[in-house]
């Protein structure tokens, strides 16, 4: 069966080269490469076409756009413009381990049709995390050495038939966050989605730019989908209530009386408890005393967003 590769680029200058040579550097090989280049400010597009011309990727197209127009939107461009059958999904920022391609399409080539799509394993090796700077490092404190397994758009392969029967992405509801959580729900509905042994490392950023006003930004784009996922039925059960908003919980316990005292200890508990390999390997560094502050912020971010995804019901961070 024949395979498109789409990638979405904003911004990935310090990663995209690397993800693109994982690319190549793959067993199975693929029958077409959309690229694009969604408005990105830095040196992306340079990148992107050096390193097609030096490879003769005769397969690959490069487009790109005058302003960013988010995940959503572009991935139905790119279904749109696919020629093949199936359809894969890679982000900018991460890295193949080798044969993941082969293992990532392999539930979708055999003779169960029942089967839409299939998704990775993401990696976050201790040694990648040491080289992030001390804000990156924050942010990923709790994924450390740990492996994740789920449908996220970062490496996913879907039936574009599959694609096409439920409208494609959420374009009009989700921009740069929760699209993978609507779609999720929308295709399980006609079929499964299984997991494979495709393994990915998740580079995120490969240089000293990420901010603490980055991962504030991140936290409100996650919560503002989340909220647009529960406005629109997305996030249904007792179970996907409390993971995705466990945050919020923590605060509306300081409303409920006899529970307050509680729920202010969970607080305290939480505001050191999140970063605490930081606290473990960062000891020296004196900006540690501000992650708890950073921590209970980031509740009230949460809150923040949380409700204007629920009230609004578009995700536009």
């Amino acid at each position: 069966m024949s395979i498109s590769i789409i990638v979405p680029i904003y911004n990935g200058e310090s990663t995209i080269e690397k993800t693109l040579q994982s690319l190549v550097n793959q067993s199975l090989k693929f029958d077409q490469l959309l690229l694009f280049n969604d408005g990105s400010r830095d040196a992306s597009a340079e990148i992107i076409n050096d390193f097609i011309r030096k490879n003769r990727l005769t397969c690959a197209k490069v487009i790109n756009h005058s302003k960013p127009i988010g995940l959503a939107a572009t991935y139905n461009e790119g279904i749109e413009k696919s020629k093949s059958d199936l359809i894969v999904t890679l982000h900018q920022d991460v890295i193949l381990k080798k044969n993941s391609l082969e293992e990532l399409v392999k539930p979708l080539v055999t003779s169960d049709k029942t089967i839409v799509a299939a998704y990775h394993q993401v990696l976050h090796p201790i040694k990648v995390w040491q080289r992030y700077n001390f804000w990156q490092k924050v942010f990923f404190a709790r994924m450390v050495e740990r492996t994740y397994c789920g449908l996220d758009g970062k490496f996913d392969c879907f039936r574009r038939s599959a694609l096409k029967r439920v409208g494609g992405f959420d374009a009009k509801n989700f921009r740069t966050a929760g699209e993978d959580g609507d779609i999720i729900n929308r295709l399980s509905k006609i079929g499964q989605l299984v997991p494979t042994k495709a393994k990915i490392i998740h580079l995120h950023r490969d240089d000293d730019k990420f901010s603490a006003k980055d991962i504030i930004k991140k936290q409100g784009q996650y919560s503002e989908a989340q909220g647009v996922m529960l406005r629109h039925w997305v996030i249904k059960t007792p179970r996907q209530i409390f993971n995705a908003f466990f945050r919020e919980f923590l605060l509306i316990g300081l409303l409920i009386p006899y529970v307050r005292f509680l729920a202010l200890a969970l607080i305290l508990i939480y505001s050191v408890y999140y970063s605490k390999i930081i606290f473990a390997r960062e000891y020296r560094n004196p900006r540690i005393l501000i992650l708890p502050f950073l921590n209970i912020f980031l509740l009230f971010v949460s809150a923040f967003y949380s409700i204007r995804g629920i009230i609004f019901g578009k995700q536009r961070v």
